[in-house]
Order: C-alpha cells, then sequence, then structure tokens
C-alpha cells in the first residue's frame, strides 16, 4: 500500500528482502518484484527465480529494472512495491529493507544507468581505459565509442544539434535526468550481442539484433563502418529514439510514432536524395487503408517508415495538429498504445479525415511543381 515507501525511493540502490520456500517444493517459482508509480499504470520490474529451499535473500538492483510497457516509470513518482507471482506458489517473505550501497548516493546519483554503467556493461574492464573506450558527453548528450576512427567530439556535436532540434518541435518534453547514450561499437559482433548482455544484467532474456541499428531501455547502440563514417544517419535515428525514452517517457517499441519521428529527423539531418521520388510514387499506389494498417499501434516494417515519418512531420509542421502534441503524448503515456484509432478524437478528425489531411500534405510537400 502507500505510505511505506520513502517519499523518493531513487536515494537508495536496491531492495532486500528474503522469502522461505517450502523445502518439499519440486518445481521452481517465478516472480517479479515491481515498483508502481501512484496510478499504478506504470512500473520497475525485474523477475527473480526461487528454486532454493528455506530461507533465501533476494536484491533488487534499482538501476538494473525493467520497464512496464506502458511509458516508462520514474522513481520519483514511485509510492508501493508489490510481488506478482507468474505461477502458484506458497512463500514467506519478511525483513524489506531499502539499500543505499556504498558509496553513499550523491545528490545526483539516482538509479538510472549512466554513461560509466553502460560503458562497463558494454566494454567491460576495457571501459576504464580512455585509450581503449572514449566516453564524451555535454548538454545532456553522451557517446561512447571504442572505434578509433570514431570522431566522437564531432558525433556529440551533431547529437546536440539532433536534441536542440528536437526540443525545439516538442517544447513540452521533459529535460532528461541523465545524458542520453549513444553506444558506437567498433565490432559488430560485439553490437549485435549487446540486447543478450543487457538482458543477463537484468534477469532476462533477448537474441542477438539482426538491425543497423538497435535501442534498447533507452540506451541507443550501433557500430561502426568505415564507409559512412562518423555521422553515420543510423547513429541520428538512434539517438531520437533514445531521446524520446528519456523526454516522453515512451519506450520504443517500433511502432509508428517513435519510427517516424527517429525517421523524420534522420531525413531532416541526413537528406535522402530520391525521398521525393519515394513518398509520391508509394503515395500513389498506396491502399487507402495505409495509415490505419501502419498506425495499429504495432511494429512497423521498413518499407512502411515513409508513411510514419510524413505523419509525423505533418504532426509537427501542421499549425491545426501540432498544438494537440502534448494531449497525443499524454493519451499514449495512459494507454501504453499509438494505436490511431484511440488518438482521432485528441486530433479532433475521423479517420477519412486525417487519411485526406495526410495525402494532401505529401503531395504538397513531396510532390513536383
Amino acid at each position: 500500500k502507500a505510505g511505506q515507501l520513502p517519499p523518493d525511493p531513487s536515494d537508495f540502490d536496491s531492495l532486500r528482502f528474503w522469502v522461505h520456500r517450502d523445502p518439499e517444493a519440486a518445481a521452481p517459482s517465478t516472480i517479479e518484484v515491481r515498483f508502481y508509480e501512484a496510478d499504478g499504470a506504470a512500473w520497475f520490474w525485474r523477475a527473480v527465480v526461487l528454486d532454493q529451499p528455506g530461507w533465501t535473500e533476494v536484491a533488487v538492483p534499482f538501476k538494473w529494472t525493467r520497464w512496464s510497457p506502458t511509458r516508462i516509470p520514474r522513481w520519483e513518482k514511485v509510492n508501493r512495491l508489490g510481488i506478482y507471482f507468474r505461477d502458484a506458489a506458497d512463500l514467506l517473505v519478511d525483513s524489506f529493507s531499502l539499500a543505499d550501497d556504498p558509496p553513499p548516493n550523491a545528490a545526483d546519483d539516482k538509479p538510472v544507468l549512466g554513461p560509466d554503467d553502460v560503458a562497463s556493461l558494454a566494454f567491460g574492464k576495457a571501459a576504464a581505459d580512455p585509450d581503449q573506450v572514449r566516453i564524451v558527453t555535454a548538454d545532456g548528450v553522451a557517446v561512447i565509442t571504442d572505434a578509433p576512427d570514431c570522431k566522437a567530439d564531432d558525433l556529440l556535436a551533431h547529437l546536440s544539434k539532433v536534441a536542440a532540434a528536437v526540443k525545439a518541435d516538442l517544447p513540452f518534453a521533459a529535460p532528461p535526468a541523465n545524458p542520453v547514450v549513444l553506444v558506437v561499437f567498433a565490432a559488430e559482433e560485439r553490437y549485435r550481442n549487446f540486447p543478450v548482455t543487457l538482458a543477463e544484467r537484468l534477469n532476462a532474456r533477448a537474441a542477438p539484433t539482426a538491425a543497423a541499428g538497435y535501442t534498447v531501455q533507452g540506451i541507443a547502440t550501433s557500430y561502426w563502418d568505415p564507409r559512412q563514417g562518423t555521422l553515420r544517419p543510423v547513429f541520428t535515428h538512434e539517438f531520437v529514439h533514445a531521446l524520446l525514452s528519456a523526454t516522453l517517457h515512451l519506450d520504443n517499441k517500433s511502432e509508428w510514432f517513435q519510427e517516424g519521428l527517429a525517421a523524420h529527423y534522420q531525413l531532416r539531418f541526413h537528406p535522402q536524395d530520391n525521398i521525393r521520388a519515394v513518398v509520391t510514387r508509394s503515395l500513389e499506389s498506396a491502399e487507402g487503408d495505409t495509415l490505419s494498417q501502419v498506425c495499429s499501434g504495432s511494429r512497423i516494417p521498413l518499407d512502411r517508415y515513409w508513411v510514419a515519418a510524413t505523419l509525423c512531420r505533418m504532426l509537427l509542421e501542421d499549425p491545426a495538429l501540432s498544438p494537440t502534441l502534448p494531449a497525443v503524448v499524454a493519451a499514449v503515456q495512459k494507454s501504453g498504445s499509438t494505436a490511431i484509432e484511440k488518438l482521432l478524437p485528441v486530433l479532433g478528425l475521423s479517420q477519412d479525415e486525417l487519411d485526406g489531411k495526410w495525402r494532401a500534405f505529401c503531395r504538397k510537400t513531396y510532390g513536383t511543381e
């Protein structure tokens, strides 16, 4: 119940408690330790497998917890904890305590993953050697790389410009609580296995990524490609995903809103010569229910990024629609879904009206004279 935790649990580093299982219990039990915000709609959580008989101490490090599937939770809004059972089990629980692990938290040391944490996870002991791994930070942005030819300072300056552009377009977005991190791996294989490494630390499971860039738990990642250099477009794309997670508290689920904004800013900072032809040709061949299909709230394929990017650009630039963006984001945070039919009342449009408006915007913006 509310009131049992301190006003800001992030003054601490972990939760600890004891669990007793019947020595005769055969199958392991899995629980999720959850930390809920006041409205119960967002929470941090970590799975714990209980397979030892008798008493066992459970420690839940706040930094290494996962996010609920709705909006991204915030520790300063957490006011209670709970235990969720994945399967039937009889347990005794006792001696709950909050620990401030040494060294004690400084004023700005909250249980969120900072650049040093991410670097250590990504590169192990090499992260402590500045000759092997560079960490550059400024204006709420951090670049971490072990690629010798990557000009980290130039990339940092570029990403700062991207962050400023996003802030100008979305002035209602909250400032990030910690630097927004992009990791550029020298070795492609190490990059592809990073989701597995992170999942293990979170006591979860994940598969290697097959994408050119991947953002998970608000950490943007990619790998060095000498053909594309320091300002590789995918770096911008993934950084925007991480930035939106940090400022709008919306996780990257590869649906139209996240992918659309990431693709929009990628095109803005890395113009694509054939974008006009792609949009006009695709628009004329697209079926009538394109928006409802792409904007269902589910993951979208690469060949539909143009739909999401042009729709997001319209939402940003249309004088009648841009004022609705704070309400759109709030609705998505509340429901956990970007399904367009749920957002139409916020936009003040029917599905047909939105479709017609979007098509007219594409023809005007991308059509030839």
